[in-house]
Formats: structure tokens, C-alpha cells, sequence
């Protein structure tokens, strides 16, 4: 009898433990039917561009989710051009970026941001500091986008 009770015992833990592989896979299963849901949004490339008193800049930004990526371009009367890629991310109404671009055939990296205005973009400026070879915000509550370009929606092409 204490054999069979045995038995029974060792059969109801086994059958427990497939139970719960089977309820884990299902909701493996789910979350994954959740990401493949979820996946990836991205959109066509973006431009917008500046203009005023012989100053020009443009801006293409990519978007995958809340990462962007794309170029950015100034030409400022009496300034080097300077021509570069953008890296960073969208947080809430503001676009944060690492701006790596070629001035005088040096290249560097700096951080630009922009404040959402409607379909345009201005640029924010603030106090900023040499961090590992990039100009760096120091506190990014200081920036400030009153006086900074704005970059108007144009057509990409």
C-alpha cells in the first residue's frame, strides 16, 4: 500500500511539474505573441531646414521607436560648414543627440537637442563640458530654446 501511495505521489508531483511547463510556455508564448505585436515602428525619414540672414542648417532625422538617428548640416555665415550624423533618442517633446561632424577636417562630437514645436523642431542651448572627448550638457533642466534655431518641416527631397 505504501508502495502505491508512493507511486501516486511521485506521478501527481511529475504531472504537477509538466502542468506548470506547460502553463510557463504559455505564457512565453504570449509574451511573445505581445513583442511580435510590438514591434519596431518606423517611419520615413524627416527634414526640416533653417534659414535667415545668410544662415542655413538641415536637419533628416530617421525614427525607429524613440531612437533616431540621420544628418545634420550648418552652414553659418562667417563659420566652418559643419556636416555630420545625429544619434540619440526622443524623450517626451525632446530630441537628444549625439552630433559627431566634420569642421576644419577635425571631426567632433557634441550634444545638440531640440524641442519639439509643433511639426518643427527648435534648438536648445545650455551649459556644456568636455566629457570623454564630447561636449557634453551639464544639466539638462538649464537648456534653453528660446532663442534657438528653428528648423522648419520641408520635403526630404
Amino acid at each position: 500500500m505504501k508502495k502505491h501511495i508512493h507511486i501516486m505521489l511521485v506521478a501527481t508531483v511529475a504531472l504537477a511539474s509538466c502542468g506548470k511547463k506547460s502553463d510557463n510556455k504559455e505564457v512565453n508564448d504570449a509574451d511573445t505573441t505581445k513583442t511580435e505585436q510590438s514591434s519596431v515602428v518606423e517611419s520615413q525619414p524627416a527634414c526640416f531646414a533653417y534659414e535667415a540672414k545668410g544662415d542655413s542648417a538641415f536637419l533628416k532625422i530617421n525614427i525607429a521607436d524613440s531612437l533616431v538617428t540621420g544628418d545634420l548640416t550648418y552652414a553659418l555665415a562667417e563659420k566652418d560648414k559643419n556636416i555630420g550624423k545625429i544619434d540619440g533618442r526622443i524623450v517626451g517633446d525632446t530630441l537628444l543627440v549625439d552630433y559627431t561632424f566634420m569642421s576644419e577636417g577635425v571631426e567632433s562630437t557634441r550634444q545638440a537637442a531640440f524641442l519639439r514645436k509643433g511639426n518643427d523642431w527648435v534648438e536648445g542651448f545650455g551649459p556644456v563640458a568636455d566629457k570623454k572627448g564630447t561636449m557634453s550638457f551639464t544639466d539638462r533642466a538649464k537648456l534653453n530654446f528660446e532663442n534657438g534655431l528653428l528648423f522648419k518641416a520641408v520635403d526630404c527631397n
